[in-house]
């Protein structure tokens, strides 16, 4: 009976350490996945969706900024046809 139990207690502990071996396989296969890809999405030039969204960001606000700076230089050259038109009907009087 004894060297039932000592067979079963044999086969737990390879049964765990399979286990645990399994579970560290999952996580050596995930990062070398993981390496292979971004080594992949480098090659061919690619982003990663962290840095495509930064780079949305900085496009949103460069797009905003260019909204406002076409508002001021359309400001500009109204205020300058008018200045213009004024200096225009000065010199014919």
């Amino acid at each position: 009976m004894q060297s039932r139990n000592q067979i079963i207690d044999d086969l737990a502990k390879l049964i765990t350490n399979a286990v645990g071996l399994a579970q560290n396989a999952t996580g050596e296969i995930e990062n070398a996945v993981r390496s292979l890809l971004d080594r992949y999405l480098a090659d061919k030039s690619l982003v990663t969706k962290e840095e495509f969204d930064v780079l949305k960001e900085i496009l949103s606000g460069l797009q905003s900024e260019m909204t406002t700076l076409k508002k001021e230089i359309s400001t500009l050259k109204t205020n300058s046809r008018s200045k213009t038109i004024s200096n225009s009907k000065k010199n014919f009087k």
